[in-house]
């Protein structure tokens, strides 16, 4: 049996995930840049091995497996402080709407690390908790609320992922330069989605953040207003 939800602010967990979602962005632009200069290299060593500065290619690959390192680390730092302010707003929105919500709150956490469920499991976490946290209409009735912020955010993710691991399998397989610069053109569309998935994060982060405090605060409001106005020690 779980214990009973209880709200506590999304704020510090909302600045930490933004925090890391910004450098990750950061570092994978600069990956972006390592990438279109290695790509560049192996185009001129496909054209002409014989003229190509091979020195020059060597550097470029060097250079963009230490920006890819980088990259990765703060992508897994970011995933931490990303998860942890999910599972906080999914308990947050049972307190909210207890009944509103298809999986259990343990799975805002387990979702991401089950395979196949991990497809769609937080994206449905996501949407229930936005409802949730969405402010009801004058009766008091909660309807389906639009998110397309959450639909662009999930779209671009697994974009991202999906060229991503397709860019590196075919990378491990590339025989020929210009197999390998065929491999780095799905690894740089993949470094493009992923700049654009970590800014409708951050949107998703910051707006939801922003949805829950306002609930709070006026659910404060009301019990002290149903109170007399009166503080009771």
């Amino acid at each position: 049996m779980p214990s009973p939800a209880l709200y506590r602010s999304p704020r510090p967990s909302s600045t930490a995930a933004t925090v890391l979602l910004a450098v990750c962005g950061t570092a994978t632009l600069a990956s972006l840049a390592a990438g279109f200069r290695l790509y560049g290299e192996a185009g001129e060593f496909a054209a002409d091995s014989d003229l190509a500065d091979e020195s020059a290619l060597t550097d470029a690959a060097l250079l963009y497996d230490n920006v890819s390192l980088v990259q990765t680390l703060t992508l897994l730092a970011s995933a931490v402080a990303f998860i942890t302010w999910f599972h906080r707003v999914r308990v947050n929105a049972e307190v909210f709407d207890p009944s509103g919500h298809r999986f259990k709150r343990g799975w805002a956490i387990g979702g991401w690390f089950t395979p196949v469920v991990a497809l769609w499991f937080p994206f449905r976490i996501t949407v229930d908790t936005w409802t949730a946290s969405a402010r009801p209409d004058a009766s008091g009735v909660r309807l389906p609320h639009p998110q397309p912020l959450v639909n662009l955010w999930w779209a671009t993710f697994w974009l991202a992922n999906a060229t991503g691991r397709f860019g590196a399998n075919y990378l491990n397989s590339a025989k020929y330069p210009d197999d390998y610069q065929t491999a780095l053109g799905w690894l740089l569309a993949s470094d493009v989605l992923e700049v654009v998935a970590a800014v409708f994060a951050v949107l998703v982060v910051q707006r939801l953040t922003a949805m829950q405090e306002e609930r709070f605060a006026e659910s404060t409001a009301h019990a002290y207003a149903v109170r007399g106005g009166t503080v009771r020690g």
